[in-house]
């Protein structure tokens, strides 16, 4: 499993190969923090997610970097609220 993480001005995006990402405020500097939301790929586009919902791209991948970065431009401030409901896992983090 390979986790990369996105810098944007909205939240700290780290997707992982394993088909989710975890979103954290920008400022994010624990280790051991639940994520604000937890989402999977498919949310991201279907650049970047394969048939067995996994990661279809490269974690240096420019689409992955684009997808990320409109994902995070729509959503990203909204996932560090809370606004966006319980996430992937179904619990409030």
């Amino acid at each position: 499993m390979a986790r990369r993480p996105f810098s944007t001005p909205d939240a700290l995006i780290v997707v992982s190969s394993d088909g989710y990402f975890d979103v954290f405020r920008p400022d994010h500097r624990r280790p051991n923090d639940k994520p604000a939301y937890r989402g999977v790929l498919a949310e991201l586009g279907p650049t970047v997610r394969g048939q067995d919902d996994r990661l279809s791209v490269r974690p240096d991948s420019p689409i992955l970097e684009t997808a990320v970065s409109v994902w995070a431009s729509h959503h990203g401030a909204a996932a560090v609220k809370g606004e966006l409901g319980l996430g992937r896992n179904g619990v409030q983090s």
